[in-house]
């Protein structure tokens, strides 16, 4: 966020339900929350648009999806028809909530044309949080 506002001089433009709060945090509304092989998916709605440089910028995430693994995590976007994995999650320390803090993530091979095939894949994306109520 850092990169695209400041120094790139673009623009976070969040839709669909996703919001961008002051503290530059983006909130996505949970859509679906299901336990599969020892973990969870978590689909999303919204999206957010980052787009700076006079457009050579322009990167849109739509169709969040997390899953959460016993050992691992990746999050994957919607890409047209497809679904890609853009990042690799590293093993965070779990308990019995769906809250996660700074769950650091790596670009995958899929993630590469994603952000404009500047970043090679392992490269270290933001670390994020995850925080998400689940009614039982």
């Amino acid at each position: 966020m850092r990169y695209v506002r400041v120094i790139a001089a673009g623009t976070c433009e969040a839709t669909g339900g996703a919001v961008l709060g002051a503290d530059d945090v983006i909130t996505f509304p949970l859509l679906d929350a299901a336990q599969v092989d020892g973990g969870w998916r978590l689909d999303f709605g919204g999206e957010v648009r980052f787009a700076a440089h006079h457009g050579a910028l322009d990167v849109t995430l739509a169709g969040l999806r997390l899953d959460l693994g016993p050992d691992a995590g990746a999050l994957s976007i919607t890409a047209g028809d497809r679904r890609l994995t853009i990042a690799e999650l590293a093993p965070a320390e779990r308990d019995d909530t769906l809250r996660r803090q700074a769950l650091p993530a790596s670009l995958t091979e899929a993630g590469i044309p994603v952000f404009g095939n500047v970043y090679p894949a392992g490269t270290d994306l933001a670390p994020f949080d995850v925080d998400v109520a689940i009614d039982s």
